[in-house]
């Protein structure tokens, strides 16, 4: 099992909103107090479900003051049967050698014992349906005097708030120089039930907790004053989100923030001034634009899309050429061909926006904004020079939008999870969940109203909206990549199979046109030319390939890559439409083109379109079928060796 992330590794970062709302007149800790212990498990779920009205678990807001910062990242195990072994490994990790304050090994305690053996709460944990993992990581847990008592006062509050006594232990870490806390909670009430924590307390009550209680101990936290980087950056900051929370109207005044702040503020509005985002009206007066959010957020991802193209080809063929470096903005319907030079995401999330560095026929050296990893796996282990392609097509209105729009109109105008099951009871509750959690999106976003209980209001005109909230968060261009030849350019002409070079000399792909790279590739398909009569293939330069020829081409890389994967004894299968197959997913393999997913079976290896949620299971057994010319799959095999199809 792979140990858990110490949560070091976890930088604070406050959410960046810019809604433009009066601070709550209401406190968290009279609203929690309403979900007594005697209220039902449903009505307790309602409560802190209610989604649309002010009783929500949500950060206090203060001017003066803000409230201590608490990270609380919450994990539910289910108790499967291999949970035991992994839940000890988990133990072993908390009590790990140097964890202590003094460099002993960790020490796990509950409400009454400072010294428990974990080794028994674990044994209980065995008979339950699941167990929780708690981190909760005080930003300033060096301050607090006594991590012990922090953690007993907080489970306390938690008890309080499920209206049941719980079981739990933690253990202290202070060997990453932020003192933080491992808590492990049963899954079980005091009655013997299953602890269920809701949702919106999981997101929000856990972590609002802790920070109430830190902020007890050491006082309300004060505000950091700016640096100068963040002053003059061309990106959202800290000091924006307090800026744009105390705009009124259009209009933002010094005086509406605390003196402290004045200083680094007017510093800041300045700089947006030279740039053009706000105006100023008068002294100590600025006119700030509704969108200056958007306008900062748009600025920052350029300048971390330039920071990391430049960061993915570093070390590489074009490591010292980052001054060549510049953005390609597709527009629908244009293609861009290139050799690939690298990948790297935009920003600190692994599995956020990718930036794909690639040099074009023409000798540009440009970079271009994937929305997400899934879209940057087929890239996942190519080589440099690669030959990839990059399509701009118009982004289409997403499924889950056309469907909430029918439900609702069955409806009134109404969604909810109830409607959806009622309108399609074939739909599962998993799919179901992504329609709403879509909807929380896009009430956020203004497309639709969040009524509270699951309900949202669906408007006329609320297809329109979602799209428009989503181009603007990811462009109105989608942007599809293919490797054309996952071998570089300079090893095509000695390839044992269907090349790039062959299928631009055949006509079936564009040809370069002009520039450095393009040159290179009209002197390498001479050379493929001549390879290729010399094989007794085509006709030479200029090389002219007929279908059967291609065939033989075709045959040829088929049985390199069964050479390549050890699998020269079993027969080759193409997926066939509607036949299913199974067997187990080994890898990605390029050939002609396209990407195909190696499956192997006892009886034979099939070649199936590839898809990027294939890479969740590399290794495992899985069945599919072709279905509209996409594989359809699910984990596990069925039906082994059924409907094969093992015509080539």
């Amino acid at each position: 099992m792979t140990e858990p992330h110490d949560p070091e590794d976890y930088a604070f970062k406050p959410p960046m909103t810019a809604r433009r709302e009066a601070p709550p007149t209401w406190t968290v800790g009279r609203l929690i107090s309403r979900a007594t212990p005697s209220m039902p498990p449903r009505a307790r779920a309602r409560h802190f479900n209610a989604k649309g009205s002010v009783q929500r678990v949500r950060p206090v807001r203060s001017v003066a003051g803000g409230m201590r910062r608490v990270m609380v990242k919450v994990r539910v195990v289910p108790m499967t049967p291999g949970a035991k072994k992994a839940l000890m490994t988990h133990v072993r990790y908390v009590a790990r050698e140097g964890a202590g304050a003094e460099g002993e090994p960790g020490r796990f305690f509950n409400a009454r014992e400072d010294a428990v053996e974990a080794s028994g709460f674990a044994r209980r944990c065995e008979g339950d349906r699941h167990h929780f993992r708690i981190i909760v990581n005080p930003e300033d847990g060096r301050d607090l005097p006594n991590l012990k008592a922090f953690t007993r006062r907080f489970m306390e509050q938690v008890e309080t708030d499920m209206g049941t006594p719980l079981e739990w232990v933690a253990g202290e870490h202070y060997d990453t120089g932020r003192p933080h806390l491992h808590i492990l909670l049963r899954g079980k009430r005091d009655d013997g039930r299953d602890l269920v924590l809701p949702r919106e307390y999981v997101s929000h009550g856990l972590r609002q907790r802790s920070q109430e209680l830190a902020t007890e101990i050491l006082g309300p936290r004060q505000e950091r004053a700016a640096s100068d980087r963040d002053v003059t950056a061309d990106r959202f900051t800290r000091m924006d989100q307090t800026l744009i929370g105390e705009v009124r109207d259009g209009r933002l005044t010094l005086e509406r923030l605390p003196e402290a702040q004045r200083t680094d503020a007017l510093r800041r509005l300045v700089h947006l001034e030279t740039r053009g985002w706000v105006e100023r009206e008068g002294i100590g007066s600025w006119t700030v634009p509704a969108d200056l959010r958007e306008t900062l957020q748009r600025e920052g991802e350029r300048e971390a899309r330039e920071a990391a193209a430049a960061k993915a080809i570093w070390g590489g063929r074009w490591g010292g050429e980052i001054d060549r470096l510049q953005p390609l903005d597709l527009k629908a319907g244009e293609t861009v061909v290139g050799a690939y030079a690298g990948v790297q995401p935009i920003g600190p999330y692994g599995n956020g926006p990718q930036a794909l560095v690639m040099e074009t026929m023409d000798g540009r050296l440009g970079h271009v904004r994937l929305p997400s990893l899934d879209s940057a796996l087929i890239l996942d282990r190519v080589p440099e020079r690669a030959i990839v392609e990059v399509r701009g097509t118009a982004r289409p209105k997403r499924a889950s939008d056309r469907t909430i729009v029918e439900i609702a109109g069955e409806r009134g105008g109404i969604y909810s999870a109830a409607d959806h099951q009622a309108a399609r009871p074939g739909d599962s509750p998993a799919f179901i969940e992504r329609h709403v959690r879509r909807l929380e999106a896009m009430s956020r976003e203004g497309a639709c109203r969040a009524l509270g209980d699951g309900r949202f209001a669906i408007a006329e005109d609320y297809l329109a909206k979602a799209s428009a909230a989503d181009q603007a968060r990811h462009g109105a261009v989608n942007l599809e990549v293919r490797v054309l030849d996952v071998r570089p350019l300079e090893l095509q002409p000695q390839a044992r199979g269907v090349t790039w070079l062959d299928k631009v000399a055949g006509g079936l792909a564009k040809g370069p046109v002009s520039g450095a790279l393009a040159d290179e590739a009209k002197a390498l398909g001479l050379q493929r030319a001549e390879v290729l009569q010399a094989w007794g293939i085509g006709s030479g330069a200029p090389m002219g390939l007929g279908e059967g020829e291609r065939q033989q081409l075709w045959g040829m890389e088929l049985e390199s890559q069964m050479e390549r994967l050890g699998q020269t004894g079993k027969p080759l299968v193409i997926a066939k439409e509607g036949k299913r197959f199974s067997g187990v997913y080994l890898e990605r393999a390029h050939m002609g083109g396209r990407a195909y997913a190696v499956i192997e079976c006892k009886a034979a290896v099939t070649l199936a379109p590839w898809r990027p949620a294939l890479e969740a299971c590399r290794g495992q057994a899985l069945t599919g079928v072709l279905q509209g010319g996409q594989l359809d799959f699910r984990f596990g095999q069925q039906q082994r060796g059924k409907g094969l199809g093992l015509e080539l």
